[in-house]
């Protein structure tokens, strides 16, 4: 499947909305749907806006990439070229020339991201985007490879007595050497680690123990993992706690099997805190869920209804204070297929129901 027939495939899905909407058509503004449709094109220029500098509005019978004229000429060389697409361009100045070429079209419109009149469609819009198609498989199985590659290299090259912030750095410039953008960059040493589930990088200094945690996107999919370094043995009280949060982690990936829902799986870790002394954790920090074109597309709860399918992503985060284990894979019809996983990390095997699990331990240097 080429990135045309991966994207004509996609539009028949979002045309089935529409008519199960009983809708005529459809923008798509966010940079997440627009690699989505777009098979990993890029939309942005602020990472930090949830709407790109390109919409795609798709009709029962067409779908047009909707832009200004600033972004038109690297769109259709770098993203578009070869896509089904008419691209259409209005002033730079002008943001109410994209409502006016909408209405023009369909005056009653859904859209994904709020505009001007129209209503913001509900979450079955972008379910559509959880199972992924082979390509986009490949796509993820590449950049999780490469997420855990350029995470694991940094730990590698972190040194005692540099700050978090040097750290951070050296992790955010793998990252981005691999096309890789680290929307989520933590990281944290000694003591605020046990202090606090998500350490922002500070000007600390790190003496002992460094935890490394990144959520990186690549055409569109994110990639979360979470990885730990010890200057020296492991401190006793992470040691001790380590494995109880990779029985966790493995009770989670062994729940995360097809027709499971996310509460179910949810459950089933909770269960695990429980069996492992540390009845109540799960309270302490979110737990992860399904992942794919966002950091976490829904986060798993008691009530969480989505049911897995083969071909969809998700990424758990159990941790107990002062430890955490973290990956993002791939569910499939066993065991879901670890992607942030390079082989070169030192692990640690866990026993569960009779089987044997391996989970992220820590690097001594």
């Amino acid at each position: 499947m080429d990135r045309a027939e991966e994207v004509s495939t996609k539009l028949e899905r979002v045309r089935g909305w529409l008519d199960r909407e009983h809708r005529d058509a459809v923008l798509f503004r966010s940079q997440a749907n627009f690699a989505w449709l777009t098979a990993g094109g890029r939309s942005h220029v602020s990472i930090g806006e949830e709407s790109g500098i390109a919409s795609v509005l798709v009709t029962r019978s067409d779908a047009v990439v909707i832009t200004t004229n600033i972004e038109r000429p690297r769109l259709l060389d770098e993203e578009l070229a070869g896509l089904p697409y008419e691209v259409l361009a209005h002033r730079w100045h002008a943001p109410e020339d994209l409502v006016a070429i909408v209405e023009k079209v369909s005056p009653a419109a859904a859209t994904d991201v709020p505009l001007g009149p129209f209503t913001v469609a509900d979450e079955s819009l972008p379910a559509l985007r959880y199972t992924l198609l082979q390509p986009e498989v490949e796509r993820y199985r590449s950049l999780g490879r490469d997420a855990a590659e350029a995470l694991e290299s940094a730990a590698r090259a972190a040194e005692p007595g540099m700050t978090e912030l040097e750290i951070s750095a050296l992790l955010s410039s793998e990252c981005r050497a691999r096309d890789i953008l680290p929307l989520v960059d933590l990281v944290g040493s000694d003591d605020r680690i046990d202090r606090y589930r998500h350490p922002i990088p500070t000007d600390r200094r790190a003496r002992r123990t460094v935890m490394l945690a990144v959520t990186g996107r690549r055409h569109g999919l994110h990639a979360s993992l979470t990885r730990f370094v010890s200057f020296g043995p492991v401190e006793s009280e992470r040691e001790d706690r380590a494995p109880s949060a990779a029985r966790v982690d493995a009770r989670y990936l062994n729940a995360s099997r097809p027709g499971a829902s996310l509460a179910d799986v949810f459950a089933a870790g909770v269960a695990q805190y429980a069996s492992e002394g540390y009845p109540g954790e799960e309270e302490r920090h979110h737990q992860g869920g399904l992942t794919g074109y966002a950091g976490r597309e829904i986060f798993a709860t008691t009530t969480t209804g989505h049911v897995l399918a083969e071909n969809q992503a998700v990424a758990w985060n159990p941790s107990i204070t002062g430890t955490k284990s973290e990956d993002t894979v791939l569910v499939g019809a066993g065991f879901p297929e670890i992607l942030t996983r390079t082989g070169r990390w030192p692990e640690i095997e866990v026993q569960l129901d009779g089987e044997r699990i391996s989970r992220p331990g820590f690097l001594v240097r």
